[in-house]
């Protein structure tokens, strides 16, 4: 049986035109790719919780396992951040959640808040459940970077998503960090999340 064994590295010296380097990344052990034009490219980050989490209400919670690791390379303009939420809510609370991007090396609720978003409409007192998701781009990386994305959608008693960008932030030097994902359900609601899957690519 023939084998392919890749020591893991940070990314390499950009490559010369028309070229293009496979890799193991050193700080999330993911495959990845970097071509010419210094982007790394492949599925980069990778993060799922099987274990339920609840009941959320009232107070910002961190989702569990939401976290997903920067790479070696940083962020790069491109990259995106996706998370799946299976999730179930009571009959009760009517409030608009607030989901919030945090980015820090903590991977937990003490990470600074990058993007705060108010979903566009307040939930039904409805019971309800499915699956529910969130996504963020890089817009722009630099001492005054920018992310931009839209909160949990998908399911209207939920009190649908929320979208906007952030102000900006330095984002140069993220390598080994976190963006995680929180929820504030609001006063009354009680949310369980089922399960959570999330990956970042580019």
């Amino acid at each position: 049986m023939a084998d392919i064994l890749l020591d893991n590295e940070s990314v390499p010296t950009t490559p010369t035109a028309g070229k293009s380097i496979i890799f193991t990344d050193s700080t999330t052990k993911k495959p990845a790719l970097l071509d010419d034009g210094a982007i790394v490219r492949g599925i980069l980050s990778r993060n799922v919780a099987t274990a339920a989490q609840g009941a959320l209400a009232t107070t910002e919670v961190y989702l569990t396992n939401s976290n997903l690791l920067i790479p070696s390379c940083g962020m790069q303009v491109g990259q995106t951040y996706i998370w799946y939420i299976s999730a179930v809510k009571t009959g009760a609370g009517t409030a608009a959640p607030i989901w919030t991007f945090r980015i820090g090396a903590a991977g937990a609720i003490g990470d600074t808040s990058r993007l705060a978003l108010t979903a566009t409409g307040i939930q039904v007192a409805t019971a309800m459940d499915g699956t529910l998701m969130a996504m963020l781009t890089v817009r722009s990386v630099g001492v005054s970077g920018v992310i931009a994305g839209s909160g949990g959608s998908g399911l209207p008693n939920f009190g649908g998503g929320g979208s906007g960008a952030s102000a900006g932030f330095d984002n140069t030097a993220l390598a080994g960090q976190y963006v995680g994902l929180t929820v504030t359900t609001g006063a009354s609601a009680a949310w369980t999340v089922n399960a959570l899957s999330c990956y970042m690519f580019n």
